[in-house]
This record gives structure tokens, C-alpha cells and sequence, in this order.
């Protein structure tokens, strides 16, 4: 078993091109000891370390590498299947000099991210957000990456202020309800200037080797609309299964934080919003417990943790957002759609529904986390942050006590790959892909859990 782990964790690194700036290009393979690929759902970007001894090129000044060079490197894995990625060159460190040689490390990332550093967006945004994203990749960025994105349920208004496509993505994001959710815009008077928040909100937005996702947190939390693309394995004598979906290492790094989650109002907060055109001011409390079942859940829990629903009975955290809606219209009519303001919500063309669903963006990001694990496995260059895969722990109880199931029935189940690192140790034509895989709820598919809800 021990060689076919070896064997199912080759990689090789077939070819690295690196491109310089006056376009001569230099095949520099046999240079390159180590190569590091990153996917991070919460980054706007790929990025990737290139580990290089030179011992008589001297390739750092006979190229020169001074920045913004293209690099392109094709890998194939054992089963013949083949990657090509994409960089520029943004930073070289780690530069060690000895006798005839010198090793040194190459900072790669994608050209988007550094063309999006010089790009300031002076002009006003309107339309949907998923078309505002589009528009900032391909004109702002002139990205040719595909896109994806997912529906969302309002036209918005944006001005920018002159900051980045990233920046401005970044700013939307939180405030976006997908087209198909369960959420609804209703509000309950729950005291003389506090409304009721209800339902779920918040997109993600990211790179993989595919493209740009623009795609809401609940899309990638349902088992219908992203199902797991492979199930692994823990190590066990008594588990089989091939080389290539064995788990070599498991890490949970977070499991219960209940301080944390009380800090950023997790559970349950409150929202102070004041106008200062209008001098409107209102109150609008979340709780995450009324909302779970409008939310998509990787997990089997029936219901928010009873010990986590008790205490956000009361809010841990309040907030303050200044609004302002007439200094940059230009209209005749009442820029609000508040009708407190003067404004009507029927009629108005972008209507903030901000008051609405900010609470729900930041309680659905904060509860992603609820379990968080890393796994090491033999390399899978087919994988991308945004996927969900299903790990299967073996069950600690001897097996002459267990229940039935050899598998842990609460920490088994299926994760959103959040984070990814393909390590490869290109001299040995050895590689393993490290996941750090997150979701919200315990259990398995289709097996009730037994954690205790409200």
C-alpha cells in the first residue's frame, strides 16, 4: 500500500516557460526544485511559489527577471491528465548565493491582480451585481477568463470613489441576495425602532484554474445545486478504497468558537442605520436561529446548536452604518426608497435593501467556519476551492463496541474546499494537495445528527 500511495501522489512538471518583459522567452525545467499552487475562496486571486537553483545561468540578471514576466507551466498527473497555469512574476525572496550556484524563490500571481493595483474606478456603477463583476473583469482588468456567476435579486446603484475592480467587488458582495433564495424581504415590528431581519444572504467571490466565481454562499452550501466530486478516506486497516482518495493526514484546526462567533454577532446582532440626509434612523436585530432553515447546509443538523441558539437569544454585538442617499443623486424625486424618507419602495428603479440583509451576509460568512479541517491527500490537480468534497473518518470506538457505522457519524459528512495548496517536489516527481475544508453544520448526508438543536 505504501508504493501505491507514492505512486498515486506523482506529479511531473512536463515544462516552465518564463517570458521576459522584452518577450524572449527561456525554458527553465531543469531549474526549478519545487513548485507551490494556492486557491483561497476568500482571496480574489491564484497565486503560486517557484522554488529555483541556478547554478551558471544566472538567470536573474542574463534574462533580467525585474518583475511582470509571464511564466507558464504544464504539469500531468498519473493518469495522463494535464494543467497549464498561467502567472506574472511580482517578487523574487528567499535569494541564497554559494559557490557557483544561487537558489532563490519566484513570487507568482495572476496579471489581473496586479493590473487591478493601478486601475481606479472613477465612474457610477448600476445594474445587477453579477453584470457589474462581468463588466469590471473583462473592461476594467481586460480578463479573458471564463466567468461565473450566479443570479442575484436587485439592481444596484455604485459609485466607487476611484478604488479597484477587487476593492469594489469586495464591497458588493456582502450586500447581495441570490435569485434563488428562500429569503424574503419581510420585516416584523419587534419594538418601537426595531425591525426583525430575516432569511440569508452573501456571495463569494474568487479564482481557480477555471476563472472568476461570483457565486453565493448558499449556491455552494446546497448538496443539489454542488455536490460532493469525491469522497476520502482516512487511513484504517479496516477501510479500503484506491491510493488516490486516502486521506495521509487529518487536522482540525477549528472546531466549536463560540467566543469568536459571540464577538462578530455570529448568532445574533443588531444593526443601528442612520440617514444623515433624512435624520432617519432605525434599529434591525438578526438572529441565526430563525433563519437556519432558510439557509443551505452541507451538514445533517436539524436546527442551530441548542447551546449556540440559547445564548443568541440576545444580541452580542451592535453595529452602526451611516447611510446617505442624496448627496451623489441628481434626480428631482426623493433618492430614498424608505418610505420614512419620503421615497417608495414600489416604484424606486435601485432600491437599498442593504438595512435588509447585511446582518444576514455577515452571520452566513462567520458560521461557515464552524468546523474547519485540513487534510493531506496524494495530489488531485482536478480539484478547485468552491468544490465540496465528502471525508470519511473512521469511527475511534474499538470496533468490537461501535455502532454499526465504522464511520464518526458528527465529523464525517461533506466540506466546502476553502483553501488549497498543490506542493510539488519536482526533482522527485512527488506531489500531495493539502484541503482546508470548512462548513457550518455537523452529520452526514442523509443520516440525521444527533447534536442537540433549539
Amino acid at each position: 500500500m505504501a508504493d501505491e500511495l507514492v505512486y498515486a501522489s506523482n506529479l511531473k512538471i512536463e515544462e516552465v516557460i518564463i517570458t521576459g518583459v522584452d518577450g524572449d522567452s527561456f525554458n527553465i525545467t531543469p531549474l526549478v526544485v519545487r513548485f507551490d499552487y494556492f486557491e483561497d475562496i476568500s482571496l480574489p486571486t491564484i497565486s503560486a511559489n517557484l522554488d529555483v537553483v541556478d547554478s551558471g545561468e544566472n538567470l536573474i540578471s542574463s534574462l533580467p527577471i525585474q518583475g511582470f514576466e509571464d511564466i507558464t507551466i504544464k504539469a500531468k498527473d498519473i493518469g495522463e491528465q494535464e494543467v497549464e497555469y498561467e502567472f506574472k512574476v511580482y517578487k523574487i525572496y528567499n535569494r541564497y548565493m554559494g559557490d557557483r550556484f544561487q537558489r532563490y524563490s519566484l513570487g507568482l500571481i495572476s496579471k489581473e491582480a496586479l493590473i487591478n493595483e493601478t486601475v481606479k474606478v472613477p465612474r457610477s456603477l448600476t445594474g445587477k451585481p453579477e453584470g457589474i463583476v462581468a463588466s469590471l473583469l473583462t473592461e476594467e482588468l481586460g480578463s479573458a477568463k471564463q466567468i461565473f456567476t450566479d443570479p442575484s435579486l436587485f439592481k444596484i446603484r455604485f459609485l466607487p470613489g476611484k478604488r479597484t475592480p477587487f476593492s469594489i467587488i469586495e464591497s458588493i458582495r456582502m450586500k447581495c441576495i441570490a435569485e434563488s433564495s428562500k429569503t424574503t424581504r419581510n420585516s416584523s415590528t419587534t419594538g418601537s425602532d426595531t425591525q426583525k431581519s430575516v432569511g440569508t444572504a452573501g456571495y463569494y467571490f474568487f479564482e481557480t484554474k477555471k476563472g472568476y466565481y461570483f457565486t453565493s454562499i448558499d449556491r455552494l452550501n446546497s448538496l443539489k445545486e454542488n455536490p460532493p466530486v469525491e469522497i476520502f478516506t482516512q487511513e484504517n486497516a479496516d477501510i479500503g478504497g484506491s491510493p488516490q482518495q486516502k486521506i495521509l493526514d487529518i487536522d482540525f484546526q477549528q472546531e466549536i468558537d463560540i467566543l469568536t462567533k459571540l464577538r462578530m454577532g455570529t448568532f445574533s446582532n443588531v444593526i443601528c442605520f442612520y440617514n444623515y440626509s433624512t435624520g432617519a434612523y432605525e434599529e434591525y436585530t438578526y438572529n441565526l436561529s430563525d433563519s437556519f432553515d432558510d439557509q443551505e447546509h452541507l451538514g445533517s443538523q436539524s436546527g442551530l446548536a441548542k447551546g449556540q441558539a440559547d445564548l443568541g437569544e440576545n444580541p452580542s454585538r451592535f453595529m452602526s452604518v451611516l447611510i446617505d442617499h442624496e448627496t451623489w443623486f441628481d434626480g428631482k424625486e426623493v433618492a430614498s426608497p424608505e418610505k420614512p424618507d419620503g421615497g417608495d419602495k414600489n416604484t424606486a428603479e435601485f432600491p437599498d435593501w442593504q438595512k435588509n440583509y447585511i446582518a444576514q451576509g455577515i452571520a452566513r460568512l462567520e458560521s461557515q467556519n464552524n468546523q474547519q479541517v485540513r487534510i493531506q491527500i496524494p495530489i488531485r490537480i482536478d480539484l478547485c476551492v468552491g468544490d465540496t468534497v465528502e471525508i470519511q473518518i473512521p469511527n475511534q470506538i474499538p470496533s468490537s463496541e461501535r455502532q454499526p457505522d465504522v464511520y464518526d457519524p458528527e465529523h464525517s459528512g461533506v466540506y466546502l474546499i476553502a483553501k488549497l495548496n498543490h506542493a510539488v517536489d519536482v526533482k522527485n516527481a512527488k506531489a500531495n494537495t493539502y484541503l482546508t475544508l470548512v462548513r457550518d453544520s455537523y452529520g452526514r448526508p442523509e443520516e440525521p445528527s444527533s447534536t442537540a438543536t433549539k
